[in-house]
């Protein structure tokens, strides 16, 4: 099947009214001509369009590059509300957040290598030669990018680098640990502690390690009360090192933030898969640095702790092989991955309602943190939120069918074991976008129904239903929300319809949640399609990354 990709999509997306309402602000002071300023409306709502898409820049042919050149508005390789750049149009704070960007990683990554490193071969018994190459890199380098899938031993390799640099630097290193989401920061956090516990540290080490992760909205001191961060190019980070769990997701804007409030001499260490989904905002940071610098550069190859028929289905909707992975899904036979069978919405819900059963049967709070542990086993994964087969119809579904139960309000209100998702930041509650919470009776207050969310330390912290920031319920969540996660057994499931929406990306994304168990509801055309089709960002970063300075 031919390759698609999401360069038709700019155009054919129709442009909101927000787009139109800032093409027309801005064409009434472009200082053009009727006729101009008719063409340069339709041009600049085709890159609000694009950057709502997720890209940074749209191409101008000659003619429109020609229109925008005249316009009072827009400056040609410098800041102005609209740049032009080569053939390439951007909004300005874009521009600019590209060519800072792109100089400063060029200027780490160009740093010259710090010839003394001593590894540690009992840390890689094995002796894979790609996390050998990562903890070179990571001990050498200013900038350290380490890309790869589940499985492939990122969080041990970590741990490795980690121990080596306060072994090496001594125990007042300051190491900062951080991750895109909430979510994704306790994962990182709950994959550190495991392997701490298996190892034997000496004492000035384990003393000297890192707590737990932040995200990069808190370790940059970002609130919604001030435009500017606490850590920026004039208050620096106060870390020697900095490591970014799950980089895939952190968009440009991020990037720049981070990257320019790190001190001059601080290492930069990057860890995610680049087959993943790329940032929910704008560029696709990581993709273009492990494209664009090779030496700093660790991919790892060998998978350790992962299905061995499900990295098979992942590899090859990685590769774009739509049939094969369509003959991977449908396979006879018992195996890890399974097609969903009619029966597939009804197996969720028996599901649900034996995690219902099980919070109805746990008499106090010492029983929640096995209940927290036996919601992560399982998880239904959508691609979109809307419609017949989208995230909060399977919700509402799932609801009706435990109220028909009895196990849940015909309403949809709360409920004890209602899983829930924040969908907004709260510093104060320190409750963040993708955290998962559940409803359960609080002992302490006559077993009203609190809301109770699993804290990094391995605590829970529970909350007054009226003190939540706006929630979903989260029997069923969308794709894009589930990364930095992982699940026992993962229910993917695609609408009946294509769409512009499904990528190779998401489906990767959503197969290598799962550990154990794969079931994959979908019709073969869509599967077929999703596999082939491969998401493009628009953006100049590569290209300025492989130009001496970023220039």
């Amino acid at each position: 099947m031919t390759e698609q990709t999401g360069l038709t999509d700019i155009t054919a997306a129709e442009p909101s009214p927000l787009s139109r309402f800032m093409a027309a602000a801005l064409a009434r002071h472009a200082g053009l001509g009727a006729d101009q300023e008719t063409r340069f409306d339709a041009i600049v709502q085709r890159l609000t369009t694009a950057l709502a898409q997720g890209h940074i820049r749209i191409e101008l042919d000659e003619p429109e590059k020609a229109v925008m050149e005249a316009a009072a508005v827009v400056a040609v390789e410098r800041d102005g509300p609209l740049v032009v750049s080569g053939n390439s149009l951007y909004f300005g704070r874009y521009y600019r957040y590209e060519v800072e960007l792109a100089a400063a990683m060029q200027k780490a990554a160009a740093a010259a290598p710090d010839a003394v490193v001593s590894l540690d071969i009992r840390a890689n018994p094995d002796e894979d030669p790609s996390q050998k190459r990562a903890i070179t890199t990571a001990l050498q380098r200013k900038l350290c990018i380490i890309s790869g899938g589940p499985g492939t031993g990122k969080t041990t390799l970590l741990v490795t680098i980690i121990r080596l640099f306060l072994a090496r630097y001594g125990s007042d290193l300051r190491i900062g640990l951080a991750a895109p989401t909430g979510k994704a920061a306790m994962r990182m956090n709950e994959s550190i502690r495991a392997q701490l516990g298996s190892l034997d540290l000496p004492e000035s080490i384990a003393r000297a390690f890192p707590g737990d992760a932040e995200t990069l909205h808190r370790l940059l001191g970002m609130s919604r009360f001030t435009a500017v961060p606490r850590y920026h190019a004039a208050n620096p980070l106060p870390y020697e090192v900095v490591v970014v769990d799950e980089a895939s997701m952190v968009d440009l804007a991020m990037m720049w933030r981070l990257v320019s409030a790190l001190k001059p001499d601080s290492r930069l260490i990057l860890v995610g898969d680049r087959d993943q989904l790329a940032s929910v905002e704008s560029g696709a940071v990581l993709a273009d640095c492990i494209d664009s610098l090779p030496e700093n550069v660790a991919e790892l190859t060998r998978t350790y702790r992962f299905n061995t028929t499900i990295a098979e289905l992942a590899g090859a909707i990685k590769n774009g092989d739509g049939d094969e992975a369509w003959a991977r899904i449908t396979a006879p036979g018992p195996d890890a991955v399974a097609h969903g069978d009619r029966n597939w919405l009804n197996d969720i819900a028996a599901r649900c309602e034996r995690f219902i059963r099980n919070v109805r049967k746990t008499a106090d709070t010492d029983g929640y943190p096995e209940l927290f542990s036996r919601f992560g086993e399982y998880m239904v994964l959508c691609a979109v939120r809307g419609g017949r087969y989208g995230m909060r119809e399977i919700n509402r579904r799932i609801e009706m069918m435990l109220a028909e139960k009895g196990l849940a309000p015909a309403d949809g209100s709360w409920y004890a074991g209602k899983p829930v998702m924040v969908t907004a930041n709260d510093h104060r509650l320190e409750l963040f976008n993708g955290d998962i919470g559940l409803c359960l009776p609080d002992p302490d207050a006559d077993g009203e129904l609190r809301v109770w969310f699993a804290r990094g330390s391995g605590t829970l912290r529970r909350y007054p239903i009226a003190r939540i920031p706006m929630a979903e319920t989260a029997w069923a969540m969308t794709i894009h929300k589930s990364q930095g996660s992982e699940f026992e057994h993962v229910v993917v499931v695609l609408p009946e319809e294509d769409s512009r929406v499904l990528c190779r990306e998401l489906l990767y994304t959503a197969v290598t949640r799962a550990g154990k168990k794969l079931t994959m509801v979908m019709n073969e055309d869509v599967c077929r399609n999703c596999a082939s089709r491969r998401t493009i960002r628009h953006s100049g970063l590569a290209q300025r990354l492989q130009t001496r300075g970023g220039d």
